[in-house]
């Protein structure tokens, strides 16, 4: 009998949830959403400074490559010319 009555609570406050309160849940999330979403797609002053190291480490790796591959072949040429 007590699970009869807990399943009938639960069936009626899911109903009352699905039927009574959507339209209340779906407008408290959705009001105002467009400036949300865009916060959301916003970088933190954190997240743009790791931003611009890492786009710093990345030129200077760039550079580094260069430079080294500039070594590589001096020393190819020195070994094939002895």
């Amino acid at each position: 009998m007590t699970d009869i009555m807990a399943l009938h609570v639960r069936y009626a406050v899911k109903k009352l949830i699905d039927n009574e309160f959507e339209d209340e849940i779906v407008d408290g999330v959705f009001r105002g959403a467009g400036n949300d979403i865009e916060k959301m797609f916003e970088e933190s002053p954190s997240t743009t400074k790791k931003r611009e190291q890492l786009r710093k480490s990345i030129q200077k790796l760039k550079e580094s490559k260069e430079v080294v591959e500039k070594i590589i072949d001096k020393i190819n040429e020195i070994t094939l010319i002895k």
